[in-house]
């Protein structure tokens, strides 16, 4: 009986911490977002980055959104660190090598991501 029980609180365990993670990717990260159209490409001033912005059509019920994409240009790995839902223009520019303003949002490439649902830098 002990046996059974420390298998189904197993299980349990297990079951839940899928449901919990499948939500996460699905519904919080950033890297499961839509592509989108490329708008605009800028290189930073020492060519080692450069980000991509798209402008993501939700289709007729919802609203415009900008993706921004960081591209590591030594490593050539990209990572989105730009996600604002309700923009459809987008400003871009960058301050020194490694920080970029992105529609009034100041974030240091190496460390910072912008994500509308969480509503602030993290």
């Amino acid at each position: 009986m002990k046996r059974f029980l420390m298998i189904s609180l197993a299980t349990i365990c297990v079951i839940v911490l899928l449901i919990g993670y499948s939500i996460y990717y699905f519904f919080f990260s950033l890297g499961h977002l839509p592509r989108g159209e490329l708008v605009k490409i800028l290189e930073s001033p020492e060519k080692s980055y450069t980000v991509n912005l798209y402008l993501v059509n939700g289709g007729a019920t919802t609203d415009f959104a900008i993706r921004g994409e960081l591209v590591n240009n030594r490593s050539a790995s990209s990572k989105n660190i730009y996600w604002a839902y309700q923009e459809s223009s987008s400003e871009l520019s960058w301050v020194n090598d490694h920080t970029v303003i992105i529609n009034g949002h100041e974030l240091n490439v190496k460390k910072d991501k912008y994500d509308w649902r969480r509503t602030s830098k993290r």
